[in-house]
């Protein structure tokens, strides 16, 4: 079973002074679980957040909406400009385009000329149209992506799929050491022959060598922690599902939050 594209247009009406939308349907259940795990690692809440804004406490500028976009690698621009399309844009962001196309491309962790930033993110969450903005972003720059790797080499686990999306948006989705492509071929590059295991699943690593998933995962999250400055509490979360065995969620999985606390994540959304 893949990752099937987010279901935009099925954001629901407004919820609590948040604006945080149900996920009842993001294609199967993996999904819905998967969005709801990732909105609490970024933001400490199952609900995601589209109005979530503030300044980023590991120098990426400010960080909003259901994943944190940030204004220093992009995506933030990237989720402005997809709203921007859109007939019922507010031009909520003109004031802030210059600013933003500049910190984009050069990577700057800088908040200068961006006073009154996050009103205009929070202004434009009262907004259906930048809701869409946001999950079409998180669809084409981490869901697709990600599900490439997940196919070549045959994941089957919904954790193993989880802890990959989850990768890609903490750590960026490209090929550098320490993002989701570095990882990915580092893990790979240990396996130099097959490796059996009790998982039910064998990945198939370098086109040759058959490897057991639960031990591929293991590989995966300890290269992870080693090039990674970012998510650990993260990997730490992921630990507490593959210690429980809950490899595979037909409609819940239980994860240990940063509190140290078992929280239950269904399908369906819940108000943590």
């Amino acid at each position: 079973m893949k990752f099937s594209a987010l279901s935009i247009g099925l954001i629901a009406a407004f919820s609590g002074a948040g604006h945080a939308a149900p996920v009842t349907d993001y294609g199967n259940c993996v999904n819905a679980i998967v969005m709801q795990l990732i909105s609490l690692f970024q933001t400490g809440s199952t609900a995601q957040n589209f109005a979530n804004c503030g300044k980023d406490d590991d120098g990426s500028g400010y960080a909003s909406g259901i994943i944190n976009f940030t204004t220093r690698n992009g995506d933030a621009l990237k989720v402005i400009k997809a709203y921007m399309t859109n007939s019922d844009y507010k031009g909520e962001f003109d004031d802030y385009m210059d600013t933003l196309e500049e910190y984009a491309d050069s990577g700057s962790k800088s908040t200068k000329n961006l006073d009154g930033y996050c009103d205009a993110w929070k202004t434009a969450s009262e907004n259906t149209a930048f809701w869409s903005a946001q999950t079409s972003v998180v669809y084409n720059e981490y869901n697709a992506p990600t599900q490439e790797y997940v196919d070549e080499i045959g994941i089957k686990f919904s954790v193993t799929r989880a802890v990959l999306y989850d990768t890609a948006i903490v750590d960026g989705i490209g090929s550098g050491k320490s993002s989701l492509g570095g990882i990915f071929k580092a893990t790979n590059a240990v396996f130099k022959s097959d490796v059996t295991g009790s998982s039910g699943n064998s990945v198939t690593v370098n086109d040759k060598y058959e490897v057991d998933e639960y031990v591929w995962l293991q590989k995966f999250l300890d290269i992870r922690e080693q090039k990674s400055s970012a998510g650990r509490k993260n990997i730490e979360a992921y630990r507490s599902i593959v210690t429980r065995n809950d490899l595979n969620w037909s409609d819940s999985v239980t994860v240990t939050d940063s509190d140290g606390d078992d929280v239950v994540i269904k399908c369906n959304y819940i108000e943590s």
